[in-house]
């Protein structure tokens, strides 16, 4: 089995485009949400080992190889947490730059993860709310995402949050969503 140089070399210059546009995206923030007591901020590498254990709990595989390395070097940049008191992971919220989507300068919100013990309490909404105030007033005009077609729940927080369904993915079969940003003069 040899090695398949023509993928690695895609993942590198998705490593390489992530890197370079991450930089200085947005300025590392932290809020308490009074009535939640949960702490929403911007991501560490400290944090990282912490949301790939969710992240293989609640989607059965990891994360990729080369987005492990993005995040480890721009996790304030490009991963939302929300965090209890005790500072156990709540929830997260990855972004990555899609090729694709750079010339329109929209970042794309790629996984999005709530600890079970969390699950059904509005958790996700928050978690987008606050990442997309965070990225507001920015470079960038918006945030997309995808939503399985049969994904309800994804779809209505998506909504929740100011995602608008602008069109329909073949492959996978989603609904894509945006989210538009202010962007500075």
């Amino acid at each position: 089995m040899g090695l398949d140089f023509e993928h690695l070399n895609h993942d590198v210059r998705l490593w390489r485009l992530n890197m370079r546009l991450s930089k200085h995206v947005r300025s590392p923030f932290s809020v308490v949400d009074e009535v939640s007591g949960l702490t929403f901020a911007s991501g560490t590498a400290r944090l990282l080992p912490a949301v790939e254990r969710l992240h293989q709990q609640l989607f059965r595989q990891p994360l990729l190889g080369w987005l492990r390395w993005v995040y480890r070097f721009r996790a304030p940049e490009l991963m939302t947490v929300a965090l209890t008191a005790q500072g156990e992971l709540a929830g997260y919220d990855l972004f990555m730059f899609n090729a694709a989507e750079v010339p329109d300068n929209i970042i794309h919100e790629l996984y999005l993860g709530v600890a079970p013990a969390f699950q059904g309490q509005g958790l996700s909404t928050r978690l987008r709310r606050c990442a997309g105030d965070s990225y507001d007033h920015g470079r960038l005009s918006a945030i997309s995402t995808l939503a399985a077609r049969d994904d309800i729940k994804a779809l209505r927080s998506a909504q929740k949050s100011g995602f608008a369904i602008t069109k329909f993915s073949a492959k996978p079969p989603a609904h894509y969503l945006l989210r538009p940003l202010i962007k500075r003069q």
